[in-house]
This record gives C-alpha cells, sequence and structure tokens, in this order.
C-alpha cells in the first residue's frame, strides 16, 4: 500500500503554525509524508502595481517596485521554509519542502493532486452574520477559495487544538456516494481516529422537530449506511435535529472540543456544495470551529426520485 501523504500550506500566520501542529501528529500517528509549500504570489504583486496604460510617471518605476517586491517575497519564502524545517526535524517526519511561484489559488492545488489530504491555516475574517458582511468589503481568503478549487480532502485549521480522537461526518441526506464514505471510512482509520456519522435535521426554527423524530431518522440511516459501508458498522451514527448551520457547529466546538467536523462537498453542475444547505467557502468565513474538513470528492450525485419526476412534468 502507498504511503499516504500530507499537503502543507505554509504562510507567516500563527495559524498556518497551528495547522503544521496538526499535521505533525496525523504524520506520526498514521506514518504519513508531509509536503510543506509557500507560494510566492508575485502575479498579485504585478496586478497591485502594474497599469495597461502609463499615467503620469510611466511605467518604469513600477516594473522597478515589483522587482523589487519579488526579491523580497522570495527571502521571506526562503526563511519560512529554513525555519519550518528546523522546526519539524525533531519530529523525524518524512518531509519535502517547495518554495514556488505563481497563483496561490493553482499552485497549491497542482500539488495537491499528488497528495491524499491538505491542511491549511485560516485566520478568521471577524465577521459574524451576514448583515456584516454587507458593511465590510469581504475578501476571500486563501482557504475559502481553495474549498472550490482543491482536489483532495482539505482540512482548515484556525486554532490551536489538541489531537482528535473521533471524526464526525456530518450528514443531512443519506444519498452519499459509497466512495466518499470508504474514503472517509479508510483515513479515519489511517490516523487511528473512530469514524463517525451524525445526521442533522435541518429545518424552520418554528417546525419543532423532535429529538425522537431524529433518532427514527438516526436508525434508518445506520442501517442504510453499515449496508453500503461495512466499515461503519461498529461506528456511532446518530442525529441531531437543528434550525441554522452556524449556531450548531459553534455550540458543537464548544460541547466535544475532542472531535472533529467532516462536512462532504459535492461538485453538483460544476458547482461545489455540501449537503448542509450552504456553500463550503461560506462555512468557512463564519466558521466558529477550531478546525473543519472537508471531504471532497468529485464524484457525480445521482438525482432523487423526487428530482427525475419533476423533470419529467
Amino acid at each position: 500500500m502507498a504511503k499516504k501523504s500530507l499537503l502543507l500550506g505554509l504562510d507567516g500566520s500563527a495559524q498556518s503554525k497551528y495547522a503544521a501542529e496538526i499535521a505533525w501528529s496525523l504524520a506520526k500517528t498514521g506514518n504519513m509524508k508531509i509536503t510543506a509549500q509557500h507560494v510566492i504570489d508575485s502575479l498579485a504583486a504585478w496586478d497591485f502595481l502594474c497599469f495597461d496604460i502609463a499615467g503620469f510617471i510611466g511605467s518604469g518605476p513600477y516594473f522597478t517596485a515589483h522587482e523589487a517586491m519579488r526579491n523580497s517575497l522570495h527571502s521571506i519564502g526562503e526563511t519560512l521554509i529554513d525555519v519550518y524545517k528546523s522546526m519539524a526535524q525533531p519530529h523525524k517526519i518524512d518531509t519535502e519542502c517547495f518554495l514556488d511561484e505563481g497563483t496561490t489559488i493553482r499552485e497549491i492545488s497542482n500539488r495537491a493532486k499528488e497528495h491524499d489530504l491538505v491542511i491549511i491555516g485560516h485566520r478568521p475574517t471577524g465577521m459574524q452574520s451576514e448583515d456584516e458582511d454587507q458593511r465590510i468589503l469581504p475578501r476571500r481568503s486563501t482557504a475559502e477559495t481553495l474549498t472550490y478549487y482543491s482536489p483532495k480532502p482539505l482540512l482548515v485549521v484556525q486554532d490551536r487544538i489538541k489531537p482528535w480522537t473521533n471524526m464526525r461526518l456530518l450528514l443531512s441526506t443519506a444519498q452519499v456516494p459509497s466512495q466518499l464514505l470508504n474514503s472517509f471510512v479508510d483515513f479515519a482509520s489511517s490516523v487511528s481516529i473512530t469514524p463517525e456519522v451524525r445526521y442533522l435535521v435541518t429545518s424552520d426554527p418554528d417546525a419543532n422537530i423532535s429529538d425522537d423524530k431524529a433518532s427514527t431518522d438516526a436508525l434508518k440511516l445506520s442501517k442504510d449506511l453499515t449496508k453500503l459501508v461495512p466499515g461503519l458498522a461498529k461506528s456511532k451514527i446518530d442525529a441531531k435535529a437543528i434550525g441554522n448551520i452556524n449556531h450548531y457547529m459553534r455550540d458543537d466546538a464548544e460541547i466535544d472540543p475532542d472531535t472533529l467536523p467532516v462536512v462532504p462537498v459535492f461538485n453538483i453542475a460544476g458547482i461545489r456544495k455540501t449537503c448542509l444547505g450552504v456553500t463550503p467557502d461560506t462555512l468557512v468565513r463564519y466558521l466558529s470551529h477550531p478546525a473543519i474538513l472537508f471531504w471532497i470528492e468529485e464524484v457525480p450525485v445521482k438525482a432523487s426520485k423526487l428530482e427525475k419526476t419533476s423533470a419529467k412534468t
């Protein structure tokens, strides 16, 4: 069996250091290789300085400024890689480091193709609601954008955390490809973390869905999933009635910090969506959890019987 590998995105933030600590822990437990990558986004610097037509002072000073900025970014990147190597060395993990130049998202996505999991730190935007979002012009972070382009599962870390004991796959539908379920169970097993499944029954807050109804749904889901994936036979499979996914994630982070939430991401009509009713970048933007794992599988999702019937009519 080929050795699993992790791709760790590096920058100068504290969150990137937290992500590295998690990567070292997972790699040691699962005997994995780590590829650490820092990207020099000189193209973004050029977009900042470049003008299509020379104005008051011509383009010469901007070329000079861009070259100076590019050299500074290279120097910072080399220092970052050197410091990472010195911190990683005591962990005695098979490690490789790269200093790439180009568009950050493209370079990370290209390297991710050769790995089993991408780990990246995320600096919170500080936005608490969509109303606040409208008052402050938001800039999509690297982690938010990667939820749309990463070809492999993406672990977003935004705080220092202890190693997890459980990984909980969050579902709001039983129509989940067995390929996704099997890969989730396989990875959890490889890092000695117990896989769990939670069925979130989402509705309008006034609907008052009872816990008994959620438990009934969980029992049915448990039977269906264990038939599809025998590896889930000994896993905890439960259900919870919720009214708002952001409120649930916030409360869950306080109640169960030892469990890593895992959210499936599907490619539907060329657009990535979660089964929780929100886009993956929105979950990252308002993330209250110290970390969240987006389980990305580029597999087609079949239409339900109801959708097929609607299409005929």
